[in-house]
Parts: structure tokens; sequence; C-alpha cells
């Protein structure tokens, strides 16, 4: 038994992997662009498609190149001198290790989008107006290739191996695809238990009822849990409080990094520079507050910029 789960880590790591998540996405994405052609509703952003491809296709170049090696010489060396036990290679020891990444995911994402340094790396995967598959992987260089993410660095402490972490992330992350995308309305019982489609259009909806809600990647059981959860109760607006006027690639990639120097420069204290860092996006300085809270609560004026 033992090697059949060792055979799964090292189908799914390495090479090997990257193939099977890449042609699963291409694969995804057609079916979907297929289903929005049949449907003919004309909900399908050609140009935003584009766009986010050839973003994506940048993020992947600098991961390959610099973020993948970072983040895996730093998991690999806590693994390796700091962990506390071996997870066992067996189908327990799996499940264990994919609650555990999972559970990690909600807590990185709830972080992306509660403290200022975070967020200016997660804001370019919510730039977008659109939702659907090839959103997924909108994101920015920026990121590192999930080394700004820093649960995911407590599970080799708990001794997950590197090889287990790909595999159980290689699970989540077909799930975190395919649950960008509007085709698909409601999954019954799956949408009280599951971040479906309709759990994370949630997440990315603009409206002030949606913001920061629905963390979860694969189980919407923690933000049950952690009391994030919101039920879609129609189809979000999507984007950001201040959407991104440019769907040129840079200004993508650079969009989270120059809101944070925007906050900064904008506090005459070195304190309030600092707090941006690590206060939720639109905390203010000037008393004038621009969060997910203040924007429930009917903030009055105080929209504008956040």
């Amino acid at each position: 038994m033992t090697e059949l789960w060792h055979g799964l880590m090292t189908l799914l790591s390495g090479e090997n992997g990257f193939f099977l998540v890449l042609v699963s996405y291409v694969a995804m994405i057609l079916i979907e662009r297929l289903g929005h052609a049949l449907e003919g509703s004309g909900r399908w952003n050609e140009r935003d498609a584009r766009v986010n491809i050839v973003n994506s296709s940048v993020t992947a170049i600098g991961d390959a190149l610099i973020g993948s090696a970072i983040f895996f010489g730093l998991y690999t060396a806590i693994h390796a001198n700091l962990r506390l036990f071996d997870m066992p290679l067996t189908g327990w020891g799996f499940l264990a290790a994919f609650l555990l990444r999972d559970l990690a995911y909600y807590v990185d994402h709830r972080i992306a989008h509660r403290t200022g340094l975070f967020w200016a790396f997660h804001i370019p995967h919510h730039s977008s107006r659109e939702m659907n598959l090839t959103v997924s992987s909108r994101g920015s260089v920026f990121g590192l290739a999930g080394t700004v993410s820093p649960a995911y660095f407590v599970l080799p402490l708990l001794g997950v191996s590197f090889p287990m972490f790909v595999a159980v992330a290689f699970i989540g992350n077909l799930w975190g695809i395919f649950n960008h995308t509007r085709l698909v309305r409601r999954m019954g019982w799956l949408d009280e238990v599951l971040a479906t489609p309709a759990n994370h259009r949630v997440h990315h909806g603009i409206e002030a009822k949606y913001l920061d809600r629905n963390y979860g990647q694969t189980l919407i059981l923690w933000d049950r849990l952690f009391g994030t959860f919101q039920r879609e109760e129609e189809e979000p607006s999507y984007g950001l409080v201040k959407q991104l006027e440019s769907d040129r690639i840079w200004d993508i990639q650079t969009s989270g990094l120059t809101w944070l120097a925007t906050q900064l420069r904008s506090a005459p204290r070195w304190q309030d520079k600092l707090r941006y860092l690590a206060m939720p996006p639109g905390w203010r300085h000037d008393g004038c507050p621009q969060t997910s809270e203040a924007i429930r609560a009917g903030a009055p004026g105080c929209l504008a910029g956040s």
C-alpha cells in the first residue's frame, strides 16, 4: 500500500504534475468556452480571457524561473530540519495532509484579504470583472508561487513532505480552477460542503454582503466553522470595489503594489505606514474607513478609493 501512495506522489509531483495540471486546465477552458457558445448568452468576454491567459503565462514563467525554487527551498528546509514527526504514506496520512493543506489555504486566503501587505499580492487575481476558468490563474509573479502564503509553511513542520504537499495541492488546485465558472448554477447538497462555483462566485463579488466571504478552495466547511460563509443570493458583480481601469499586463501584475504604495504615501507618520501593511484593506489613518465592515455598515462618504 505504501508503494501505491508513493507512486501517486511521483505521478503528481515534478514535471508530471505540471503537465497534468496544464492539460486539465486547457481542456476545462475549451469545454467551458464551448458551453458558453452553446448557451448563447454572450457572457464570455473574449478579450478578458485572452488577457487572463497571457497574464497567467507571465506569472507561470516567473514562478518557473524564481518563485517555485524559493518556495521549494524554504519548504524542504523546514521539513528536513524542523519537522515534528513524519506524515505516514497511507490513505489516512494523505487525508490528513489534504485537510491540513485545505485549512492552510483558507488561512492564507483570509490573511490575503485582511492585511494590506498580503492583499497587495492578491489584488491581481480579483481585478478581472469576469468570472470564468481563465480567471482562476490570473495572478502576479510577486506571489512567488505561494511563498507569500505563510500558513503553507506550517505543513512541513507537521511532517507533510513536499511531494505529498504537491499531490494534495494538485487535487485542490484542479477544484479551484473548476469553481471559477458561471455555467454551473447550483450543485445541490454539495453547495453545503464544498467551495462550489456558486460559493466561489460570492468570493469574487463586490456587493457589500459578498465582500470577504467564502475563502475556501475545496471545502466550504472552514467558512462555516469560522463565520465567513455567505450563500449566493443573486449572481454578483465581479472585480474590485475600485475597479482596475486597465487590461495591460504590466498594470495587472503591479496593480497590488501600486495600490499599497499609494496607501503608504498617504500616511504622514511611520506608525500609520506600518499599520497599512498589517490592517485590513480600506483601513484609513484619517478616520474614514473603507473596509468591508465599513462598506456593509454604509459608512457615508468613505467608499471612494478603496
